[in-house]
């Protein structure tokens, strides 16, 4: 019976033990400012195939904090990430291929992942591809289709969204006032 007892309590505990997994333990990192433990320890999982890490250890890369900033290494792991429809990953690596930082610019990629990532509901990604549908790049200009993203990544409390989605408005009511004035005019 006690044997039972103690087999039955080791089942429990031994989640608890699992706390301490290179997960937790490259954030503690992170969380401590040791960039270089965490990425040693999300390394290990992404390279594993975890999306989270890859893309955690694209983002290191990106703004720097192992070094020098490396774009290469950065959308390296994205791209691993954002092959798993990792929404963050494809958002970033959507900006990395708007700006050309790693890779060479392109309208055309930067909008492909832009929409992958804001078919998940990506926030920040509903915004870019918005931004992109109103100047006419990547895809065709698409005021309606621009109003809509804005509407989404505002409803998802994007801050950019927010203070553009009544600007787009404004722009709109201009526009058609302008028609309105140029047929008056003819």
């Amino acid at each position: 019976m006690k044997l039972l007892h103690l087999a039955s309590l080791s089942l429990v505990l031994a989640p608890l033990v699992s706390c301490a997994s290179p997960r937790h333990s490259a954030w503690q990192a992170y969380e401590n400012g040791n960039y270089t433990a965490a990425a040693d320890g999300w390394r290990e999982l992404a390279l594993a195939g975890d999306s989270d890490a890859q893309f955690l250890l694209g983002l290191l890369h990106d703004e720097g904090q192992l070094g020098e900033a490396d774009a290469n290494e950065a959308v390296r792991w994205y791209a691993l990430a954002a092959a798993q429809g990792h929404a963050a990953a494809q958002c970033n690596l959507g900006l990395c291929h708007y700006e050309g930082r790693g890779v060479l610019r392109s309208n055309e990629h930067a909008a492909l992942w832009f929409e992958r990532a804001a078919e998940q509901g990506f926030a920040k990604a509903q915004n870019n591809l918005a931004v992109m549908h109103m100047l006419g790049q990547g895809p065709q200009a698409d005021p309606e289709r621009a109003r809509a993203l804005l509407a989404q990544a505002a409803a998802g409390g994007d801050p950019k969204a927010i203070s553009l989605l009544p600007k787009l408005a404004n722009l709109a009511a201009d526009a058609r006032r302008e028609q309105v004035l140029a047929a008056i005019a003819r």
